[in-house]
Formats: structure tokens, sequence, C-alpha cells
């Protein structure tokens, strides 16, 4: 019996590898965490407490009222989270490779996540304010 040895992933299913996890379980999160958030918003705007505001919802609006904006907050973890973990993951990679599997030094470790996050907010910046639009626009009446 002929030992093999393990294919490693290459081409670009290892480029794209790290944006597709972390875009998949951005969105997964998102979907556990809206009905939180949309309560957040709420009390930001000055509706009451945790509990008076999630009452109001499910009394005058529904228990869907609670996933008003997920589209808009699945679309920001498709870009922003995708765009910032998966080059962090990417960049990270790619210094550690360059440092000959040596430790990074904080200041690479920095520079790193600093490029991540401007990448990341420069691609879903829109849709975090759609999905911030969404919410809020929510509370206003049908007519506006």
């Amino acid at each position: 019996m002929a030992e093999g040895k393990p294919k490693s992933p290459s081409g670009v299913w290892s480029t794209i590898k790290p944006f597709v996890n972390v875009g998949v379980s951005g969105m997964l999160a998102t979907c556990v965490i809206q009905p939180i958030d949309m309560v957040k918003v709420r009390i930001q705007l000055g509706q009451g407490s945790a509990i008076e505001v999630t009452k109001n919802m499910l009394a005058n609006e529904g228990f869907g009222s609670f996933y008003k904006g997920l589209s808009a907050g699945l679309l920001r973890q498709a870009t922003y989270t995708t765009a910032r973990l998966g080059s962090f993951r990417v960049l990270t990679n790619k210094a550690v490779e360059a440092n000959d599997g040596k430790p990074l030094p904080l200041l690479q470790k920095a520079a790193i996540g600093l490029t991540a996050g401007t990448s990341g907010a420069c691609v879903g910046s829109p849709a975090d304010l759609s999905l911030i639009r969404m919410q809020a626009d929510a509370t206003l009446p049908a007519a506006q």
C-alpha cells in the first residue's frame, strides 16, 4: 500500500478560502445577533429600555421586526468582515513566510491590522450605512 502525501490546497481555493470562511462565519453571526442589534438601535433612538423596546416591537410589529435590516447586515458581513479578516489572514501568512516562519514583530502586526482594517472599512462602509438606515427607518411612519 503506497502512502500518499496529503494534497496541500493550491490554486484559487487556497486564495479565497480565508475570505469565504470569515464571510460565512460573519453572516451566520449576523443572523443570530440581528434581534439584539435591532433592540440596541431602538434604545439609541430613545424608545425606552431593552424590555420596553422588545415588548413594543413584539406587540406592535411582530417577530419579523427584529430582522428588519437583515439584508443590509448580511451585505455588511459579506463586504466588511470578508475583506478585513480575509486580507488580514492573507497578509499575515505572507509576512510569516517572508520572515522565514519567525514570529512577527509588533510593528509588523500593527501594520497588517491597519491595512486589513482600512481595506475592510473602504468596501464595507456603504453596507454599514445601509444597515443603520434600514434599522432606524423601521421606526418611521409608512409614508416616510
